[in-house]
């Protein structure tokens, strides 16, 4: 009887190696660190985008290898639009940041160039 469930899991545990070895990515444990809108730098929005796309991106190709039970599956998934939500609500706060303080940068600059003309 132990010989038959042996024959049993060896193939199942093949199988699932096979499938982890054919998917090109890891499961991404870690989310990258997003800067605050509030004070970022456009070099720090940058970045972020970029690590934003990659994090997203091996997610959703890890999503797709199967290595995981539906749990698991939907426990990463809402991970993905959770991180996709924060990024996107800085990169909001950051765009709107920036169109005010070029509004007031663009204020002053015709103020000054008022004064000039007098």
């Amino acid at each position: 009887m132990k010989a038959i469930k042996a024959m049993m899991v060896i193939p199942a545990l093949c199988l699932a190696l096979d499938a982890a070895a054919r998917c090109p990515v890891d499961n991404p444990r870690v989310q990258p660190a997003l800067p605050d809108a509030a004070v970022a730098s456009q070099q720090d929005m940058d970045r972020a985008r970029v690590e934003a796309q990659e994090y997203l991106r091996q997610g959703k190709t890890y999503l797709g290898c199967g290595l995981m039970n539906r749990r698991q599956h939907n426990q990463l998934l809402g991970q993905l639009e959770i991180f996709s939500a924060r990024y996107n609500d800085e990169l909001v706060e950051y765009r709107h940041r920036s169109q005010v303080v070029a509004e007031i940068d663009e204020s002053g600059a015709n103020r000054n160039s008022g004064a000039a003309a007098r």
